[in-house]
């Protein structure tokens, strides 16, 4: 399905009845990514998939990460959709943080997944020389085969290979464009105005969103919980799709986790 949004087209799913969860990518994903949960969900509520701007079918390559919340306001206007539940995985997440705060009475209840408001500057500087990589020649797969090990999902040989492949099919410009923006942009004066219940999930193996970063939006976030991951990287809901559609979902009231997690 397609939305109009400015000069763009706009792809989404949409599939189940119910109360609405809108699942957010991370940077260079698609709607695919979340099949498990939309597997999962959809026999129990509306689920609704958005693919950003220059990701998956959509258009709009050329558009900023700073516009991104307002095609997620736009998708709830087109769906006639007052409040939802979002879940989002790092970029993703942010997406849902900027609507939270900036339009609070669009999101009831907020799920960040392995996401940082800001990082410090060593860390900057190390995560803009990996995706440098991906504007030299071959540098994509040298660039796919560094972030698997950071990411900590290297002991997953369907995922690593998945995101190998993907890796081929990104634009490194646009790839690079976004995540130049996203390490500029400091979220951290809008948490405190997130007011939907939050909870930060946080995979133990991940190596590139530091665990000071979800720290620090659990301080700012006035009504937030952690979740710790104990055997899943930057990717929880592909390596661990089980215990992390049991806290989803218990997070979302619909029913308690199965396994107990580390808070």
């Amino acid at each position: 399905m397609y939305m109009p949004w400015e000069s763009h087209r706009i792809h989404y799913t949409d599939e189940g009845q119910g109360s609405p969860l809108v699942l957010l990518h991370g940077l260079g994903g698609r709607a695919s990514n979340w099949t498990y949960q939309r597997q999962h969900f959809a026999v129990r509520q509306r689920v609704i998939c958005l693919e950003l701007p220059g990701h998956g079918a959509s258009e709009g390559r050329e558009v900023k990460f700073s516009a991104y919340w307002t095609v997620l306001a736009a998708l709830l206007d087109h769906l006639d959709i007052e409040a939802a539940d979002l879940c989002g995985l790092s970029k993703g997440a942010r997406v849902g943080l900027d609507l939270a705060a900036r339009m609070p009475t669009r999101v009831r209840r907020l799920v960040v997944v392995n996401a940082f408001a800001h990082l410090e500057q060593q860390d900057r500087l190390e995560r803009t020389r990996l995706y440098a990589m991906l504007g030299q020649p071959g540098g994509s797969q040298l660039w796919a085969n560094q972030l698997i090990a950071l990411m900590g999902v290297q002991d997953h040989p369907a995922i690593a290979n998945g995101f190998r492949r993907a890796a081929l099919q990104l634009n490194a410009t646009h790839i690079q464009s976004i995540f130049n923006e996203l390490i500029e942009y400091d979220q951290r004066p809008l948490l405190p105005q997130v007011m939907a219940p939050t909870m930060l999930v946080r995979g133990m193996h991940d190596g590139f969103v530091p665990e000071y970063c979800v720290e620090e939006m659990h301080r700012f976030i006035p009504y937030s919980s952690v979740v710790h991951l104990e055997d899943a990287g930057h990717l929880p809901y592909l390596e661990q799709p089980g215990a992390f559609n049991d806290h989803l979902a218990s997070f979302l009231g619909q029913r308690e986790p199965r396994l107990t997690l580390s808070t």
